[in-house]
């Protein structure tokens, strides 16, 4: 497996990284013994969160035992509050069982209140930096979901490494592959498969593998999918014309329906968490059945509130017909209930 440059950190880490959700769906001894599988094919880059509490501990469990300086482990917080982001970080380095995190992320920097609220004196920012000088985190960064606001993060100075989404359905933080690598910045792409809405390693892989530098963190479930990852990685091959050519199709008819999750069309005069519904399906197959039930459960049957007043329409910078498609989210999710085991 190859090893990149992770920006100007220092850190080599593997051309693919494994993000940690998927995990969670996993019995602990199952996902542990994926976790040492990854390591063993090359992998050695691990990405989680405090909000995944049941990847961490998995993850701890799958590097136990190996030398330290062989993985590179990152966590992150969304917490504001820097009392409550330092609390949540020396829990996420005991449930991975680590003394230091390689690197540690604000966690879903994506709108412009929690960007002022992260650097507010006391806030997460100024944890973080404490953290890295403690030695409790080497290096320091942000996720977003917010290109422009991206952007802007990547310009101010305070971070080593960037983790945006990026795939060809939403392919919005391209232009920042670029940017990142003139500052120095470590890429980190997540949702390399568009949260779930792609399901062709080859087209999605191959189509980051066009950024030099670009390190993608795909969920990985089984072992089956992990062999098919790390060959695309060990031996790539460029995209054809065919290739293209379906990227094109699927990007035509995934993206009239697709949620970027970029927060735009909130809020919803009726309290619709309307990011949350759009992606209710890609929710249910990374998510352990026990917390897709509670959090669908609670937002699902706002929909029924939904008066279809255009607010969202006006502001979704993708024009996606947004009442209609929480019509189709909800009646997939009342079908979905049915195979549910009770």
């Amino acid at each position: 497996m190859k090893r990149i440059a992770l920006g100007n950190t220092g850190l080599m880490v593997s051309a693919v990284g494994l993000g940690g959700i998927p995990l969670t769906r996993l019995a602990p001894p199952a996902a542990a013994a994926l976790v040492r599988h990854a390591l063993h094919a090359g992998i050695n880059f691990f990405d989680s969160a405090y909000t995944y509490p049941d990847s961490e501990p998995r993850i701890g469990a799958g590097l136990r035992g190996f030398d330290r300086a062989r993985f590179v482990v990152a966590s992150k917080d969304a917490s504001t509050d820097g009392a409550m982001f330092t609390a949540h970080a020396e829990e996420s380095l005991a449930r991975l069982g680590v003394e230091y995190l390689d690197l540690m992320q604000l966690h879903n920097v994506s709108d412009r209140a929690t960007w002022q609220a992260v650097r507010a004196p006391g806030g997460a920012y100024e944890a973080l930096l404490r953290l890295r000088d403690r030695g409790r985190a080497r290096h320091v960064g942000v996720t977003c979901h917010n290109a422009d606001l991206a952007a802007e993060m990547a310009e101010s100075g305070l971070f080593e490494t960037l983790q945006v989404p990026l795939n060809f359905i939403a392919d919005e933080a391209a232009p920042l592959v670029a940017r990142c690598a003139r500052l120095g910045l470590g890429f980190i792409a997540m949702k390399p498969f568009a949260g779930g809405a792609v399901d062709d390693a080859r087209l999605a892989l191959g189509f980051l593998q066009q950024f030099p530098g670009v390190v993608p963190i795909p969920g990985i479930e089984t072992t089956e999918e992990l062999r098919q990852v790390v060959e695309l990685y060990e031996a790539p091959r460029p995209l054809v014309a065919a290739d293209r050519s379906r990227i094109d199709t699927l990007k035509r008819d995934l993206g009239t329906r697709f949620c970027h999750g970029c927060g735009y069309c909130q809020p919803c005069p009726q309290g619709i968490a309307i990011e949350m519904i759009l992606r209710a399906e890609s929710f249910a197959r990374r998510l352990p059945l026990e917390r897709s039930l509670r959090v669908l459960g609670r937002f699902m049957p706002k929909v029924d509130e939904c008066l279809e007043c255009g607010e969202c329409l006006k502001k979704c910078p993708y024009h996606l017909e947004i009442p209609s498609l929480l019509r189709r989210s909800r009646q997939w999710y009342d079908e979905w209930l049915k195979t549910v085991p009770h």
